[in-house]
């Protein structure tokens, strides 16, 4: 039951309400963990493409994704008006390229390549100028950091498809091709997903379990630990942040403004339990709540 997370995030995100398989795997992997499948899917895919040589217009879609995956992490609202918007050019050259399979690529080659270019230098360089100013004012740091090295990676793969168009259009002489580079650079960032899912469930696994060479030398005050659990209730009550998907310990630590080991502490022995239990109590209760009220967003 640790996963029945309230369904409102796919109206606050995507306003996709009606598709039953978006609802199952939001619920479970969260907004932002759906977004980063995505794009490593879509990088494997377009690398085994690239080694095929079947050009598609996929370039066009990482700066997009990447924009997404920057407004998921920090839990901003992105409506389908906003997401079809940021995918017109992507829909623009997937028709042409739906019309004319064969023909389509010299015909608008320099205007799809200055378009892919300055998708992959805007979105990456937006991201990172964005992130540089809210490090200090989230406490989903790691988070924040994963999508800036993606940006950075971003940035790396639009200066070498510049060499790469340049070297098309003027047929300069490199030592390497900039396309290796390129697909080199989609291979890091594939990897860099990995790394950054697996460190991110271990992380977790370590949260959940009871911090007890801390707690045993803990001996908290019994008005503190009133104190405490009133100030948490009412965060999770009142704020409702237990409809955060990736909330972790640690995040609420940073929020409630109260130590991770004192958190720990009386979760497990007031309340005769663990984090990820603790919350999927307020997220059944909340679940139960909205089918008693007949909302449809469940």
């Amino acid at each position: 039951m640790q996963n029945d997370v309230n369904q409102d995030l796919l109206t606050v995100f995507f306003e996709y309400k009606d598709s039953a398989m978006l609802n199952r795997a939001i619920k479970r992997y969260g907004l932002f963990g759906l977004i980063i499948g995505l794009f490593f899917s879509i990088l494997c895919i377009h690398v085994i493409l690239i080694l095929n040589v079947i050009i598609l217009p996929i370039p066009l879609v990482y700066g997009p994704l990447l924009f997404f995956i920057f407004k998921a992490s920090l839990q901003e609202r992105v409506d389908a008006g906003t997401v079809l918007l940021h995918l017109t050019p992507l829909i623009s050259f997937l028709i042409l390229f739906l019309l004319d399979p064969t023909g389509w690529y010299p015909e608008v080659h320099v205007p799809y390549m200055l378009t892919v270019f300055c998708l992959l230098t805007g979105y990456p360089v937006y991201i990172l100028f964005k992130s540089s100013k809210l490090k200090s004012e989230t406490a989903e740091v790691n988070k924040i950091l994963f999508v800036e090295n993606l940006a950075l990676l971003g940035v790396a793969a639009a200066f070498f498809f510049g060499l790469l168009f340049f070297n098309e259009v003027m047929h300069l002489d490199f030592d390497v091709n900039p396309l290796f580079v390129v697909i080199a650079l989609m291979i890091i960032s594939m990897g860099l997903i990995v790394w950054y899912i697996y460190t991110s469930r271990v992380d977790k696994k370590k949260e959940a379990l009871p911090l007890v060479d801390e707690l045993v030398h803990l001996n908290l005050a019994r008005e503190t630990i009133e104190f405490y659990k009133e100030k948490l209730n009412s965060i999770m009550e009142g704020e409702q942040l237990f409809l955060d998907a990736n909330l972790s310990l640690e995040g609420l630590s940073v929020y409630a403004n109260i130590p991770k080991h004192h958190i720990s502490y009386i979760i497990n022995t007031s309340l005769e339990s663990n984090f990820y239990e603790w919350l999927a109590k307020y997220r059944i209760a909340y679940s139960i709540q909205l089918l008693n009220s007949g909302t449809d967003n469940l």
